[in-house]
């Protein structure tokens, strides 16, 4: 049955996802050296900001390339903070994964080993094929786990057939900036809220049970899940959803809400639209609001924002338009 789709209250892709670190010096030089990303902006984050996310919270960089989203590495005081997601599977509920694409995978995977960072999986080919605006596409990806504890793909588009691709396949660079944010899901239930509440819908919706695929996310041969690419009229939003629940019977499920106390991926940023009575949409639908102020995105270092935790326990900060 078709979806009656409503205005979407998110614009664009992502512009950024914050990174909590207690490893400042190791989680600067993976993401400068190893993938050899920029330094876009850096600075201090606000009395305001810390007061929203926790004062242990400091100094931050803005990592990305010339445009495009970027990556917050946030240094945090908390010298024995753990990884958010420690003892995460790839299906537990929760904000889980950076996806980035690449020129060529092969060549990262090398600087990555070159400059002794740990490898999840190394670079492996597969391939998935769903309706327009997917296509067939063939794809080669990296599985690493940063030192902060978050989980990276690294993806190069080796084929396809059809269909519109996620990110801009630049020549003059490796890396590309963030892609995408995955968030894991037991089930529909948490996606409904993105459709209720903002606008937000599964432009692509297909089972990805491909074992290669399995191996890359750390998971056993034979799981599935629904692979969700998010949009309204059109799936580039930066934000995939994969829901598990029906496709792996014996699964149990843990949430791993984000957290600021912790290092690894904390929250994920978009730019909000028509934000007058967001807020209590949210509230109506189970969300929670967490603050009024975002972390720092590019030409803005404190940005006004809806910033709330969804069903799974993951963190969006929607910034608020000030010329609307």
């Amino acid at each position: 049955m078709p979806i009656n789709k409503t205005q979407s209250h998110f614009s664009g892709t992502a512009l950024a996802a914050s990174v909590i670190t207690n490893t400042w010096e190791q989680s600067l030089r993976f993401y400068t050296e190893a993938l050899g990303y920029q330094i876009v902006d850096s600075g201090k984050l606000s009395p305001a900001q810390q007061q929203s996310y926790g004062s242990h919270l400091s100094k931050y960089v803005l990592l990305g390339q010339d445009k495009g989203a970027v990556i917050r590495l946030i240094h945090s005081d908390k010298v024995e903070a753990l990884p958010n997601r420690l003892q995460a599977r790839p299906w537990d509920p929760g904000l889980c994964v950076m996806e980035i694409g690449v020129a060529d995978v092969d060549a990262v995977y090398r600087s990555v080993i070159r400059n002794r960072f740990g490898i999840l999986a190394p670079p492996t080919t597969f391939s998935v094929e769903g309706p327009e605006p997917l296509g067939y596409v063939e794809m080669r990806a990296l599985a690493i786990m940063a030192p902060a504890g978050e989980q990276l793909f690294l993806t190069q588009i080796t084929n396809r057939r059809g269909g519109t691709p996620l990110w801009e396949q630049r020549k003059d660079i490796n890396v590309f900036p963030l892609g995408n944010v995955v968030i894991s899901m037991e089930d529909r239930g948490a996606q409904r809220f993105y459709g209720d509440v903002f606008g937000l819908y599964p432009e692509n919706d297909l089972l990805l049970r491909e074992d290669k695929a399995a191996f890359i996310m750390g998971g056993p041969s034979g799981m599935g899940f629904d692979m969700c690419l998010m949009g309204n009229g059109q799936y580039k939003s930066g934000m995939e959803q994969h829901i598990y629940k029906d496709h792996n019977p014996t699964f149990t499920f843990d949430e791993f809400p984000c957290d600021f106390t912790k290092t690894g991926l904390a929250s994920a940023c978009w730019q909000g639209v028509d934000t007058s009575h967001l807020a209590d949409k949210i509230r109506a639908a189970g969300g929670k609001i967490i603050s009024e102020i975002g972390l720092p995105i590019r030409e803005n270092t404190e940005p006004q924002a809806i910033v709330y935790q969804g069903l799974v326990g993951e963190i969006i900060e929607l910034v608020i338009d000030q010329q609307a």
